[in-house]
């Protein structure tokens, strides 16, 4: 992700201090790590590629957040089958340009069902901008950004735009 992309994207969540985050398909941590930076009390990284794994390591060791980070070394299917034991405020979402929309789409959906998102938190997901918006069940898009080939969209819970306009 570019930093103009990063900067657009942090800007349009607004306030994280303190937020619990979730980084799916880490690679090297930049998003997650960037939450960190900008207050985040605590983010997990799940990735499956070994030298990704030694790369987000060595950066959290860098940015010295090793107290506020949780590396897992795994696929991400298998640990959204497992039921949530922390909710998540900020969840981000960056799979391979080359995983099929349905399968990032059953991630998107098995993180509402299995209880990972907290109530008013946000999921931020990073496509190939040729792909049309996913509309994953129980979330609803609130922001939408296109950089180049790639875009960036947040989802939040359904109900929470209605919620907040009372």
């Amino acid at each position: 992700m570019t930093d103009r992309m990063k900067e657009s994207l942090f800007s349009a969540l607004g306030d994280v201090e303190g937020a619990v985050v979730l980084d799916l398909f880490a690679g090297s941590g930049s998003l997650g790590l960037e939450a960190l930076s900008r207050g985040a009390k605590q983010a997990t990284f799940v990735e499956s590629a070994r030298d990704a794994v030694v790369k987000l390591k060595e950066n959290i060791d860098t940015t010295g957040f090793e107290d506020a980070s949780e590396v897992l070394w795994a696929e991400v299917k298998p640990i959204l089958n497992n039921h949530a034991t922390e909710r998540k405020d900020l969840i981000f979402v960056d799979p391979p340009y080359n995983m099929l929309a349905e399968r990032v789409l059953g991630n998107l959906e098995q993180l509402v069902m299995g209880g990972y998102l907290s109530d008013r938190g946000r999921v931020v997901v990073q496509r190939n901008g040729k792909e049309n918006p996913l509309k994953p069940f129980g979330l609803q898009m609130i922001w939408e950004r296109e950089f180049g080939q790639s875009k960036l969209y947040i989802y939040t819970h359904e109900d929470e735009e209605e919620e907040s306009s009372d």
